[in-house]
């Protein structure tokens, strides 16, 4: 069990409790739809894999945009956590109007204008929580394991009980709908929440550029530009992966309702791993914790493209939660750590920009077209998912190659923490 006043300190501890329930609710909304949602568009609209594609690409252009117009108005404009709250009720709304469409048209336009109201949220959730706890490596990685907690309350409740059958009496292909309904109301609890949190607003007299120069100045530093490079390939193949995993779990003999759940394993292991970073941070420093990152990210692939056994499978999908601890959260810290009152908010959206925005159009297109090419046009039975697989492994051996002999980590990431919870 997770003891809230061991990882927060004892004036900070109710201030932790509340963003920790915001990072459970972010994730609990992204859970609820981003396992299945190709899975969704393939079976209940029955689009090709290229036009999956076009669709899935949305995020990605969404995201080039809408974490540059929160930079721009985040602290400047408006506070982090109202345009947080903002974000996901107009999300809400977009994501019940999407629930109901079925030409590929008016999915391809709801889907555009939800993603562009959800594009800054994550970047918003990571800069809340490092506004008020300095120590960075010692807390962001307890906060945000709140939010596995919420992917893997949803996989369970949701994906288990409701997807595989459990209540109710019809299909659960005929189910699928009701993710973006639960992923609508979600959204719509937690931009109500998102008022309540404590987020300190920036002077009136500082300058505003449409681009943040200081955050931009901060991107430019070699080994943050480094970082960018690389966690661009990363967000590649994790997206890749979120693109292809229902279709191939459907294929290798999972049912509906085993697939969320089957997915969240990556999830229940990264609350494992998320608990054990400050530890594995002190101990290996960021260079290592990142390496056994992308290791892990190299195995998840290997394991399905091999797709010999479903216990190969799990143990590829349960990389997935060491990969993104280790990993991502690491790059976070680290690039936090480069940061100050200026220029923190708008760094995580710009990072955003290159991981979210870059990486999933590429991943998108590129995923849609593998689909197409070695999955859906092939003979009955005979997709060749070893392909399909192969691609994202590769791509992430050569970011462990660059890692390996480019990357000079430092020892140690954070700044020291502020015991009150409260930006210095």
């Amino acid at each position: 069990m997770i003891d809230r006043r061991s990882i927060f300190p004892k004036k900070a501890s109710l201030l932790g409790a509340r963003l920790s329930w915001m990072m459970f609710l972010q994730y609990f909304v992204m859970g609820s739809t981003l396992p299945i949602l190709s899975l969704y568009f393939k079976d209940c609209l029955h689009f090709t894999g290229g036009q999956i594609g076009i669709i899935m690409s949305m995020s990605s252009i969404a995201a080039l945009v809408a974490p540059l117009v929160g930079a721009f108005i985040a602290d400047r404009v408006i506070d982090a956590r109202s345009l947080l709250g903002i974000c996901h009720l107009a999300a809400a709304t977009v994501m019940g109007f999407l629930a109901f469409q079925s030409s590929f048209a008016s999915v391809v336009l709801f889907y555009l204008i939800y993603v562009l109201v959800m594009g800054p949220t994550i970047p918003l959730t990571n800069a809340i929580v490092f506004h008020h706890f300095k120590n960075a490596g010692q807390n962001f990685g307890n906060i945000r394991v709140f939010g596995t907690l919420g992917w893997i309350a949803v996989s369970i409740g949701f994906g288990y009980l409701w997807l595989g059958g459990g209540i109710g009496g019809y299909a659960a292909a005929d189910r699928l709908p009701d993710a973006l309904k639960l992923s609508a109301i979600s959204s719509a609890i937690l931009g109500s929440y998102a008022f309540t949190l404590p987020c300190g607003v920036r002077k009136k007299s500082d300058p505003v550029h449409i681009v943040p120069v200081e955050s931009a100045r901060v991107l430019l530093k070699p080994q943050v530009l480094f970082l960018a490079v690389v966690s661009l390939v990363i967000g590649i193949v994790d997206r890749y992966y979120y693109f292809g995993a229902g279709p191939f779990l459907r294929h290798f003999g999972f049912t509906d309702g085993a697939i969320m759940p089957a997915m969240s394993l990556g999830q229940i292991v990264e609350v494992v791993a998320m608990g054990s970073l400050a530890f594995i941070l002190r101990r290996l420093g960021i260079k290592l914790t990142l390496i056994l990152g992308v290791l892990a990210e190299v195995w998840r692939f290997v394991a399905l493209s091999m797709g010999t056994t479903k216990l190969v499978i799990l143990s590829g999908i349960a990389c997935h939660g060491i990969a993104y601890a280790l990993f991502f959260t690491t790059v976070y810290i680290t690039i936090d750590s480069h940061t100050d009152e200026k220029s923190r908010t708008g760094l995580h959206q710009l990072f955003s920009i290159i991981t979210s925005g870059v990486g999933s159009v590429s991943a998108s297109l590129l995923a849609g077209f593998c689909l197409d090419t070695f999955v859906i046009d092939a003979p009955q039975g005979s997709a060749d998912y070893q392909m399909f697989w192969m691609i994202p492994a590769t791509a992430s051996a050569l970011i462990l190659f660059a890692l390996v002999v480019f990357f000079r980590g430092a020892r140690h990431a954070g700044r020291k923490e502020n015991p009150d919870g409260c930006p210095s």
